[in-house]
């Protein structure tokens, strides 16, 4: 199971990296150009990284260390759409 955990953390990671390229890229650029990109290129992935988590959370245990991380991303990521 832990081989399991590795992966799903591993592919979190991989995805949030994504996200994180983006903001490197557009790290003083004006603001109205940030939220251009943003709105275009990071929306998507964060689209994308919600509907992973909900469809790997359905196959968690609900009282995993896992799930209970996935959970709390998940009510958070209404602030990440704003």
């Amino acid at each position: 199971m832990s081989g399991h955990k590795s992966a799903i953390a591993s592919e979190a990671i991989e995805r949030i990296a994504g996200l994180y390229a983006i903001e490197s890229e557009v790290r003083g650029k004006p603001p109205d150009k940030r939220r251009e990109i943003r709105q275009s290129r990071t929306r998507p992935l964060l689209d994308d990284l919600r509907s992973w988590l909900e469809k790997i959370l359905a196959t968690l245990s609900r009282k995993s260390e896992t799930a209970v991380a996935i959970r709390y991303a998940l009510s958070r990521s209404r602030a990440f759409r704003s």
